[in-house]
């Protein structure tokens, strides 16, 4: 199963802008945004990316987790400690 976590999106000045889903708690957000990608990558996180036809200077990604939720918040703060 995989559930969709978050979108991301790149702002003008290169920051990284999140919208989360409404059972992803803000602490877990915040292990997500601090965390290298490559290290969720390892527990279970995919990265989509997004692309605009209309706009190609949009940049973004969808953030999914191969799983239920319950069990991104057990891999979450495994990587937490």
């Amino acid at each position: 199963m995989r559930t969709l976590v978050a979108t991301m999106m790149a702002n003008s000045k290169g920051k990284n802008i999140f919208c989360s889903s409404s059972k992803v708690s803000e602490q877990q957000m915040r292990i997500i945004r601090n965390t290298d990608w490559s290290e969720l990558e390892e527990i279970g996180f995919t990265f989509i990316n997004l692309t605009s036809p209309e706009y190609p200077n949009i940049r973004g990604k969808a953030i999914f987790f191969e799983g239920h939720l319950d069990e991104m918040g057990r891999a979450l703060r495994s990587i937490d400690r």
